[in-house]
């Protein structure tokens, strides 16, 4: 089958799949047509079929599982991380603007997690806590410091949020290594994190939204020094 223009041909399968997908008729984990069906049914080459799944499977959106079809799935995250990555370089966004961003979305999440956070979130973040509070590395505490931080987006439960600041904390970890890490290697800023990792909590259990964004503000102020320095440097 020729084609006089394969950019064409590519943008009908992807505008297929777009349509099959906001439409529901193609949901999470569903086979998809073969190359074969494709080629026939948006007449277009199977060249260009297979282009357009290849680049729909480099972009975390389907699966190609061998000798049994393509799927569809939803693993975004290291295509558009890379993505952010290259963006960030080319429009030379720099490190703390993420950061900032990053502290919008746990603002938010703050603030809905004061009505909506469970009890058994609740206790899973205390328990956090009182891990943190045992002797460990800095390693290990930068560790339970992203899990509890995963657990306040969590909380807020809207899922574009968690997303999005999962994928910045991504893009920092690109560009300033081991940013957790070099934070809490300092005994002195390691304890104010701590007081204000359990101040957040309480406010949280106390449903004192006024204490929580003091306490997140007091913890970003120590972070957003770091950052700042680190880049400095």
């Amino acid at each position: 089958m020729e084609e006089k223009n394969s950019q064409k041909a590519y943008e009908r399968v992807f505008d297929y799949f777009t349509a099959e997908i906001t439409s529901g008729n193609l949901r999470l984990n569903d086979k998809i047509p073969t190359e074969r069906v494709l080629s026939e049914t948006l007449k277009v080459s199977r060249n260009s079929a297979r282009e357009a799944l290849h680049v729909l499977e480099m972009m975390g959106l389907i699966e190609c599982i061998q000798g049994s079809g393509n799927y569809i799935r939803c693993n975004t995250k290291e295509y558009m991380t890379r993505l952010m990555s290259l963006t960030m370089v080319l429009q030379h966004i720099n490190h703390t603007e993420v950061f900032e961003l990053r502290c919008g979305f746990e603002q938010t999440a703050l603030s809905a997690a004061m009505e909506d956070a469970k009890p058994e979130e609740l206790a899973r973040m205390k328990e956090v806590l009182e891990k943190m509070d045992q002797p460990m590395s800095a390693q290990d505490s930068a560790a339970l410091d992203v899990e509890f931080h995963k657990i306040l987006m969590e909380m807020s439960h809207n899922q574009l949020m968690i997303f999005y600041v999962d994928q910045m904390e991504d893009l920092l970890k690109l560009f300033v290594k081991d940013l957790r890490t070099s934070i809490l290697s300092d005994r002195r800023r390691a304890a104010v994190l701590r007081k204000a990792h359990w101040d957040i909590y309480e406010a949280l259990a106390a449903r004192d939204e006024a204490a929580g964004a003091k306490a997140l503000k007091k913890h970003f102020n120590v972070v957003r020094k770091h950052l700042k320095k680190l880049i400095e440097t």
